[in-house]
C-alpha cells in the first residue's frame, strides 16, 4: 500500500459506469424524504444580503461567514458557492482583494460541482483585476465570464429534483418523482404498503450483498444486488437507493475498480444530503476518498478530504477538521491544481481562528488523535 492509500483516495464520476445501479424510470408515489432549504441557512444570507445593501461591512460578513459554515455542514455545493461569491463580494468593497480572489476560486469549484453557472465569479474577479491595474487578466476573465452559461436558472430546488418536483436531467435521474392522476385512498394505500414491502426486502439483499462483498465473493454481491435493484426500482426511498451505491461502491472496491466506486460514493452523499440524512456524509466521503487514492487520482481525493474537513469543522470538531486538512495538505503536494491548495488554505485559516478562539493557542504541530483511518469496507 502507497503512502497515499492510507490516507484517501480519489475520484471523478463522468462516464464511470454504475455498476449494475440504473437510473430509477419513476415510481409510483410521491417522495418521502426530500427536505425544504436549510432554514438557518436562509436567515443568515438573508442577513447577509439586507447588511450589505445597506453598508455595514462587518455584520455583512460576520453573516455570510456563518451561513458558509452551515453550507459546509450539510455538504450543499450550490450554496457554498452562492455563498463563497457573496463573502467575496464584501471582502471586494472592503478592498481585500487577495482574499476576495481566493473565495471566488472556492465558489468556482464548488458551482461546478453544483452544476450551476459560474459566470457572476468570473466576473467579479475583472472587476478585481481591473481595481489592481491587471488588465490583461481582467481582458482573460471577462472572456470566461462571456464563454459561461448565463445564471439565469435560480436554483430553487434545493437539491436534486427538491420539493418542487421539476426534475432535469441526469442529476434527478434517481429522483422519486412522478405526475399521478387522482386516485383512491385504497389505491394509494396498496402503494405504500407495497413500497414498504417491497423496500425491506430490498434491504435484506442489500445485506447480502455487502456480506458476500466483504467475503470477497463478488459474482454472489452482484447478484444480491442486482435483486436489490429489482426490488427498488419503483420504491421511493432515497436512503435505500443511497444505500444502493453504498454497496455497489463496495464491489467496485472489491474488483480494484476505484474509480467506479468513488463514483457510487459521490451519487450516495448526493442521495444522503437531499434525504437530509447528513450524519454520515463525511465517513462517506472520507471512503470516497480512499478509493481514488486507490486510483491515482489524488486531486479528486483531496477534494473530498476538503469536503470532509469542512463538515467536521461546521460541526464542532476542530481537531477532527485540522487531521483531515494535514492530511490532504500533504496529498496536496503531488497535485497540480491551484485551486486545491487555495481551498485547503482557506480553510486551513479558519480552522485555525477557530482553535485562537477556543483556546487561544494554534492548532497542534502533530495530530493528537488516534482515530483509525477509513476503510471503504466499512461503509
Amino acid at each position: 500500500m502507497g503512502p497515499h492509500l492510507e490516507l484517501f483516495r480519489k475520484h471523478w464520476i463522468a462516464g464511470a459506469i454504475m455498476l449494475c445501479v440504473a437510473a430509477a424510470p419513476g415510481c409510483s408515489t410521491t417522495p418521502k424524504q426530500v427536505v425544504p432549504k436549510d432554514s438557518s441557512l436562509v436567515r443568515d444570507v438573508e442577513a447577509g444580503r439586507v447588511a450589505f445593501d445597506e453598508g455595514d461591512l462587518d455584520e455583512a460578513e460576520k453573516k455570510y461567514r456563518r451561513a458558509l459554515l452551515r453550507a459546509w455542514a450539510i455538504d450543499d455545493p450550490y450554496e457554498s458557492g452562492t455563498v463563497a461569491y457573496n463573502l467575496a463580494a464584501v471582502l471586494t468593497s472592503r478592498l481585500h482583494y487577495g482574499e476576495a480572489r481566493d473565495w471566488l476560486t472556492d465558489a468556482r469549484v464548488e458551482l461546478c460541482r453544483a452544476q450551476s453557472s459560474a459566470g457572476n465569479t468570473w466576473l467579479l474577479s475583472a472587476e478585481i483585476a481591473m481595481a489592481e491595474e491587471r488588465f490583461e487578466d481582467a481582458d482573460r476573465l471577462v472572456k470566461y465570464a462571456a464563454l459561461a452559461c448565463p445564471p439565469c436558472d435560480v436554483d430553487d430546488t434545493h437539491c436534486l429534483c427538491g420539493p418542487s418536483g421539476s426534475c432535469c436531467g441526469e442529476e434527478c435521474s434517481e429522483c422519486c418523482l412522478v405526475r399521478l392522476p387522482v386516485i383512491g385512498a385504497k389505491v394509494l394505500e396498496k402503494s405504500v404498503d407495497r413500497d414498504c414491502r417491497q423496500g425491506y426486502d430490498a434491504r435484506v439483499e442489500l445485506t447480502k450483498a455487502r456480506l458476500a462483498a466483504k467475503q470477497c465473493d463478488v459474482c454472489g454481491a452482484e447478484h444480491h444486488l442486482a435483486l436489490a435493484l429489482d426490488l427498488s426500482r419503483d420504491v421511493c426511498d432515497l436512503s435505500l437507493q443511497a444505500d444502493c451505491h453504498d454497496v455497489a461502491a463496495a464491489i467496485h472496491d472489491a474488483k480494484a475498480e476505484f474509480v467506479q466506486a468513488g463514483a457510487h460514493r459521490d451519487r450516495e452523499v448526493k442521495l444522503l444530503r437531499c434525504a437530509g440524512l447528513y450524519r454520515e456524509i463525511p465517513n462517506i466521503l472520507d471512503a470516497a476518498a480512499v478509493s481514488y487514492c486507490s486510483a491515482e487520482r489524488l486531486e479528486l481525493a483531496v477534494d473530498r478530504i476538503l469536503r470532509s474537513a469542512r463538515i467536521h469543522l461546521a460541526r464542532g470538531n476542530a481537531d477532527l477538521a485540522w487531521k483531515r486538512i494535514r492530511e490532504a495538505g500533504e496529498m496536496s503536494e503531488c497535485c497540480e491544481c491551484e485551486c486545491v491548495k487555495i481551498r485547503l488554505a482557506l480553510t486551513a485559516k479558519i480552522i485555525q481562528d477557530t482553535f485562537v478562539a477556543d483556546s487561544g493557542l494554534e492548532p497542534p504541530a502533530n495530530d493528537s488523535t488516534t482515530e483509525p483511518e477509513a476503510d471503504p469496507s466499512n461503509f
